[in-house]
């Protein structure tokens, strides 16, 4: 059985805490997958649910794509994703 943390979330839901990098990671070390908004603009990717809030790189995404449930945010993401 997989656990899964929306946006980072494991005990209810902290806003200002969703999809930030550090809370994330977090979840990842307490042994939860994680659900996170992701959207690409400008050449570059976000984590954010209704606006690119926390800047990555795909090295941060691929070194934990084991344990991430990718929500595409808009379709540049996607073809993104499809080209790497």
């Amino acid at each position: 059985m997989k656990l899964i943390a929306h946006r980072g979330n494991t005990n209810g839901i902290v806003l200002e805490y969703e999809n930030k990098p550090d809370y994330v990671e977090n979840a990842i070390n307490m042994g939860f997958d994680v659900e996170l908004d992701v959207r690409f603009k400008d050449g570059k990717l976000f984590l954010g649910h209704d606006e690119p809030q926390y800047e990555v790189d795909d090295k941060w995404l691929t070194e934990r794509m084991d344990n991430l449930w990718v929500h595409c945010k808009n379709v540049e993401l996607l073809n993104w994703i499809r080209s790497t």
